[in-house]
């Protein structure tokens, strides 16, 4: 018997769709999804997108690691090895990443200070143009 017919049998029998063992699963997955959903955009508006990357990175890491933990079909060794050498990298990148801001921001503060000294220089070139002024 083929999945398909299996589907439709499961289907068109008469089961009891509307108990509460059947409602009570479908209706925490909703949830839990809706509550996903509203977290990680949550997430993703107080952090870098590269961070939140990371997160989810270190999200799947815990996932293979309770798999290794609980059950005794997991992912190979080499394969585990590689998912940590791509979680180093993306922390590596975004540390790389996270100081470039710092370094551009303080550039913006020293263009600001620098234009309001030149602001302030102008302000006593000319008080003192019409200073000149008023004394001839």
């Amino acid at each position: 018997m083929g999945e398909l017919k299996k589907i439709k049998h499961e289907i068109s029998d008469e089961s009891d769709w509307y108990s509460f063992g059947v409602i009570l699963p479908v209706g925490l997955s909703c949830l839990f999804g809706l509550s996903i959903s509203f977290f990680g955009f949550s997430c993703r508006r107080a952090i870098s997108a590269t961070g939140f990357t990371v997160l989810g990175i270190v999200n799947k890491l815990l996932t293979v690691v309770i798999n290794l933990v609980i059950w005794d079909k997991h992912s190979t060794f080499v394969g585990t090895v590689g998912l940590l050498i791509c979680m180093l990298g993306g922390v590596m990148y975004q540390q790389s990443t996270s100081n470039k801001p710092k370094a551009v921001q303080e550039v913006k503060a020293q263009t600001q200070e620098s234009e309001e000294e030149q602001e302030k220089l102008l302000e006593l070139q000319s008080n003192s143009n019409k200073k000149q002024a008023a004394d001839s």
